[in-house]
């Protein structure tokens, strides 16, 4: 039997579609991939075009175009994104979430993980395939290189295009393919991975991903796979017939019943294993409920009311001030603060605030959180803030972008929710729909009392026009105190404009120039564009207004109605109206019920 080449003439620098080609990144017998940027949405994605020799095949191409639909659906936290399937000059393309980070082949070491470790890593493995599975889809095609820590430290379990093409329907599909059985390097990895009926040649079920689960396992167990020969054929028959050292046997100090696990995973007749991925992610959940480790918990606490949260730093280094536009040498060395209640949880929440304010808004909602969160400060927005550079409202978002991202890998959080308040959520859609999107994706979205329209706010108005002159600053402050309409609102208000001229004094450089940039970058219709960009990344997504902002509701939702500005993945709970006033939507009777909805959605 013969097969086309799948090579093509140099695709680099070209468009297909909407998408430049930008770089390869890979190549398999399932086609090769690219890294693409998106010219209508302004983001990068991975392109993996098919072989030529699938365009003579209709029927084939049918079948999968419908399967690129059921894969576009898994919108798990765990997995990563296919976003369509596309035809453009003869080339079909599938169009995928572009992931930078380390696959779990790193994390592979001579003398395996710790069982704590390996848990982490398999619980949320398994999840991902199980959600997978109860959308009728089956991988085929786990190993360690199709999983991936996202930029967040997550795992990601890639690749599910691929599996989508290898149906039962002849034993080419369902065997090894010719690259796999005769190329060098990933070959072997695709070959020592696979169960005994999908070398064989025979129909493949979710049970054949639970084999491959327990290869994974207990290679990460081990450093070493279960099944190890010298050459492809003397591979296959090791899988078919051969046996493995019982875990046990090699590492003594894991728990029997994760031995017990990977054991039963490995059983070469398919209805002796275990018989869901579900019931794998069970057992590994109730190991990890039973064992006893020097490593910290990851279980959540109840915060106390009289407990406070402790300030930390984020030292800016060189790299980080080689990341802005406006690259100040006085910066490095400098910090930015935040607030942390440093609770033993896998959800890190971050709170942003408003113009002129700080990570103090936070502190009451910090101490109410049931989740690890932090409440970062704008650099130079601090209390006591050593420099106030007026930095560029897109700098702002770089800064606080790292921070979420440099946080979130250190305390190795598996859901990372945004939520910022006035400014704050425009600066969280931004982070989220377009700055350093790549690096940062997040499971939930909060945005409280967000900007819809352009021009100048009741607060950002006044302070683009602040000066040093004091009789100016003292204008500008009876003017954002003016639009209180009640006594508790104005106490609110009072509190804020003390807490943030407080620390200004007549140095209102920065905040007259994120004011400034605030009102700039948000021309047109621009908060729609965003929005829809953040419905297709972020799975849980809600946009609240208070009393004071029924008006902008009001006109985003009826240019819904007449020209679909939210977009097609828009749902009625997106957008929320709330009896509070603007500066009273971070109160925690407020917020931290959307927080704790958007978590439990999320799968925490």
């Amino acid at each position: 039997m013969t097969f086309k080449s799948i090579g093509r003439p140099l695709m680099i620098g070209k468009t297909l579609a909407h998408y430049e080609i930008l770089a390869k990144i890979g190549q398999g017998g399932m086609g090769e991939v690219y890294r693409a940027r998106d010219l209508q949405l302004d983001r990068y994605v991975a392109l993996k075009l098919l072989p030529e020799v699938w365009s003579d095949d209709s029927s084939r191409l049918s079948r999968f175009e419908r399967e690129a639909k059921v894969l576009a659906s898994l919108n798990h936290p765990h997995i990563a994104a296919v976003y369509g399937f596309h035809k453009e000059n003869d080339v079909y393309f599938i169009v995928m979430e572009l992931l930078e980070g380390e696959t779990l082949a790193s994390s592979i070491v001579d003398e395996g993980l710790s069982p704590a470790q390996l848990l982490e890593i398999g619980i949320p493995f398994t999840e991902a395939i199980a959600f997978a599975h109860g959308k009728g889809v089956i991988h085929r095609d786990l190993k360690p290189s199709n999983v991936m820590f996202d930029a967040s430290g997550r795992i990601r379990v890639l690749d599910f295009g691929v599996a989508g093409l290898r149906q039962a329907e002849s034993n080419i599909e369902t065997a090894p393919t010719l690259d796999a059985l005769t190329a060098v390097g990933e070959i072997v990895g695709t070959v020592g991975y696979m169960a005994p009926e999908q070398l064989e040649g025979h129909t493949v079920d979710v049970r054949t991903d639970v084999f491959s689960i327990g290869v994974v396992l207990y290679e990460l167990a081990t450093g070493k796979r279960p099944f190890r020969a010298n050459s492809t054929a003397g591979l296959i028959s090791a899988i078919l017939q051969g046996e493995f050292a019982p875990l046990t046997e090699i590492r003594p100090d894991l728990p029997a019943d994760l031995a017990r696990v990977v054991r039963r995973c490995l059983e070469k007749k398919a209805e002796r294993r275990i018989q869901t991925v579900t019931d794998v992610r069970n057992e590994l959940e109730d190991i990890q409920a039973g064992i006893c480790t020097d490593e910290p918990s990851r279980t959540v606490r109840v915060p106390m009311s009289s407990w406070s949260p402790t300030e930390h730093r984020m030292v800016i280094t060189t790299e980080h001030v080689r990341r802005l536009s406006t690259q100040i040498p006085l910066m490095i060395s400098d910090s930015m603060t935040y607030l942390d209640n440093e609770l033993d949880s896998d959800v890190l929440v971050v709170y942003l605030h408003g113009i002129g304010g700080d990570q103090g808004e936070f502190e009451e909602v910090l101490r109410k959180t049931p989740f690890r969160a932090i409440a970062p400060s704008l650099f130079g927005f601090g209390q006591a803030s050593r420099m106030r550079p007026s930095l560029p409202f897109t700098d702002h978002n770089r800064l606080v972008a790292i921070l979420v991202e440099e946080v979130s890998r250190r305390v190795r959080s598996r859901l990372l929710v945004l939520v910022g308040h006035s400014s704050g959520a425009d600066q969280m859609l931004r982070i989220t729909g377009s700055e350093m999107r790549e690096r940062i994706r997040p499971d939930g979205l909060i945005l409280m009392g967000p900007t819809v329209r352009p021009g100048p706010g009741f607060v950002s108005g006044p302070f683009s026009a602040l000066t040093d002159d004091p009789d100016d600053i003292l204008d500008s402050i009876q003017r954002v105190a003016a639009t209180a309409k009640d006594l508790d609102t104005w106490l609110i208000i009072h509190d804020y404009l003390v807490r943030a001229f407080g620390k200004f004094g007549t140095d209102t450089g920065a905040l007259r120039k994120f004011a400034q940039d605030l009102i700039a970058v948000y021309e047109d219709d621009e908060f729609f564009e965003l929005f829809r960009m953040t419905t297709e990344r972020v799975p849980h997504f809600r946009c609240v207004f208070s009393s004071d902002e029924q008006d902008d509701a009001d006109y985003a939702l009826k240019l819904h109605i007449s020209d679909n500005v939210l977009g097609d993945r828009y749902s009625e709970e997106m957008i929320v109206m709330e009896s509070a006033g603007h500066v009273q939507l971070i109160g925690e009777s407020v917020l931290l019920p959307y927080v704790e909805e958007i978590v439990q959605r999320a799968g925490a």
